[in-house]
């Protein structure tokens, strides 16, 4: 095996093992058996790197560089025989970084901005998706319709100013600190009435 192709095959495994930690439902790095490039540069170019797991075949197709996702791609890797992960968008030298979309087979979604593998920056993550389909739905329908947590975010913590929608469609928009409510914000009845609040780490002050 020469030199490239053990850099892209420990680079695959590295990518994966990183986006399943992010989903409660991680899957072994083991369970994924081979890794074979089947069209166009899986090194220096553009192709498609088919995965092999006990759930079945997933693949990336997109942009390389030294053996590394890097550019924009789309990796799919099965968890089950009728779930998987979906991520679409930017890589840097095969981790997740700019805008991308990931899906995690299991009813959320996160559309937004990436830093070093995690959540950074600007975005929208998505609870209780019966199931997802690309293109189906604009980011904005999304953010009016189904419950979301809309606004920044470090190291996947929600963090500054953002917003969160419940199912029923109230909404409360203010400062958030390591995903608790923190600071002044205003809380929305589904009537339209507006409540001003203050919270302290999570704490409701008033």
């Amino acid at each position: 095996m020469n030199i490239n192709r053990l850099t892209l095959i420990q680079s695959a495994s590295a990518v994966l093992l990183t986006l399943f930690s992010i989903s409660s439902d991680a899957q072994a790095l083991a369970e994924v058996t081979s890794e074979v490039c089947v069209y166009g540069d899986c090194s220096e170019g553009r192709g498609r790197l088919e995965l092999t797991t006990p759930w079945g075949k997933g693949e990336y197709y997109g942009n390389f560089r030294d053996g590394e996702f890097h550019g924009n791609g789309r990796l799919t890797v099965p968890i089950s025989f009728t779930e998987r992960t979906v991520y679409v968008g930017n890589w840097d030298m095969g981790v997740r970084s700019g805008r991308g979309t990931y899906w995690n087979g299991r009813g959320k979604l996160y559309i937004g901005q990436w830093r070093d593998d995690k959540r950074n920056g600007h975005g929208s993550y998505f609870f209780g998706l019966r199931e997802w389909r690309e293109n189906e739905h604009s980011e904005f329908w999304l953010k009016e319709n189904i419950e979301n947590y809309t606004g920044n975010f470090v190291d996947d913590f929600y963090h500054g100013q953002g917003s969160y929608r419940w199912p029923g469609g109230q909404k409360y928009v203010g400062g958030f600190f390591a995903n608790e409510k923190h600071g002044p914000g205003t809380y929305y009845y589904v009537t339209g009435t507006a409540r001003q609040q203050v919270w302290e780490y999570g704490d409701f002050l008033r």
